[in-house]
């Protein structure tokens, strides 16, 4: 119980200045006003009838003591908890954090708090993930990278997606996201293969390596399928070989892959990393070896991430336009958790733009 003490200027019964120490609550404001706690959540909110002059003397209190409503248990009480899970397999990879961090600007911007959380691309712990996001009874679950992208997965971790969904509005930032039966935003990897191929024939490279990913994830499975298709059409030759198993889509496979390129004669004019660490990686290599770029050899990435701009080259690029990315997977996300109906499987495809540096001729 709050103490209580006589203020002999007015009157009137005040909290103690050692009880204000304490967070107020609606109590509080509701016992020195000298009305139910209901009365005082009908004069803050402005919903059901209260006289004008018990209203204004609540209002005057919750400016006293500055009191702040708990939203959030407002909002688990009508069944809203207006937080939404993000989880991602490496919170310092540049293209998750920016997909990311254009994602939070659209959730905050509509009173959404976002929980970032990082799988490591382990499925036993996405799964952990899954769950606690569950108990913690979030509006919401993007989920990009992990399994997402595996292009073998049990059943069960399928079925655990699916079962999710079900119970929690579910975008996924991946290709092939149908098999899990939700919702799912990513970048046309066709469209930009073909954009960042047809530059390159046009420039008058005509042939093409690709290095960095393994087939065994859907970025680089189908960059490579692509990269096959578009190059016979173009008549480029293009050759693609992951080269380091156990590396994939960082520095150390586009240095390491390099290097064991370059102890035999080059046979391409273009290396092609599967995403910008793994072309920067390439690129060093090249030049620790004594190379000009890109009078000598050409490279080219994906994601349009940070790295790709560091000197000495800046690193022709295929963006995958994070601004619209991430708008569109929290506009997606929310309208499913407005509709009050199953969820669908809509594929939302965005459309990337080709980059031009100095690593192209």
């Amino acid at each position: 119980m709050q103490d209580k003490s006589w203020d002999e200027r007015d009157g009137e019964v005040r909290l103690d200045e050692q009880a204000r120490t304490k967070p107020i609550t609606i109590y509080d404001i509701a016992k020195e006003a000298g009305v139910s706690s209901a009365t005082v959540s009908r004069a803050i909110s402005g919903k059901g009838y209260i006289s004008e002059n018990k209203k204004l003397q609540i209002l005057d209190l919750v400016e006293k003591y500055n009191f702040r409503p708990n939203t959030f248990a407002q909002n688990l009480k009508s069944g809203f908890t207006k937080t939404i899970g993000f989880i991602v397999p490496h919170i310092g990879n540049m293209y998750f954090a920016s997909v990311y961090y254009e994602f939070e600007k659209w959730a905050s911007s509509h009173g959404y708090m976002t929980i970032l959380l990082n799988s490591k691309g382990d499925y036993e712990v996405e799964s952990k993930l899954l769950y606690s996001l569950k108990e913690k009874r979030v509006d919401g679950i993007v989920m990009m990278g992990g399994r997402m992208d595996a292009v073998e997965l049990s059943d069960d971790y399928i079925r655990e997606i699916s079962e999710i969904k079900d119970l929690i509005p579910f975008v996924s930032c991946a290709a092939k996201s149908e098999r899990f039966g939700c919702a799912s935003v990513y970048t046309d990897d066709g469209k930009g293969v073909e954009l960042l191929m047809t530059h390159l024939k046009s420039k008058g490279y005509n042939s093409f390596y690709m290095i960095g990913g393994g087939d065994e994830f859907y970025p680089a499975y189908l960059k490579k399928k692509y990269a096959l298709e578009i190059g016979k059409k173009l008549d480029m030759k293009v050759n693609v070989n992951w080269l380091t198993p156990g590396m994939h889509f960082d520095y150390r496979a586009g240095y390491n892959g390099m290097k064991m390129l370059l102890e035999k004669p080059l046979e391409a004019d273009v290396i092609c990393g599967v995403n910008d660490y793994v072309a920067v990686g390439a690129r060093d290599a090249a030049l620790e070896a004594g190379l000009r770029v890109p009078e000598d050899i050409a490279f080219v990435g994906f994601d349009d991430i940070g790295i790709g701009t560091v000197l000495p080259t800046h690193i022709t690029s295929v963006s995958p336009c994070y601004d619209i990315f991430g708008k569109k997977v929290f506009t997606s996300l929310h309208k499913i958790m407005q509709d009050n109906k199953p969820q669908d499987m809509k594929t939302t495809l965005i459309r990337p733009e080709l980059k031009l540096h100095e690593s192209t001729k």
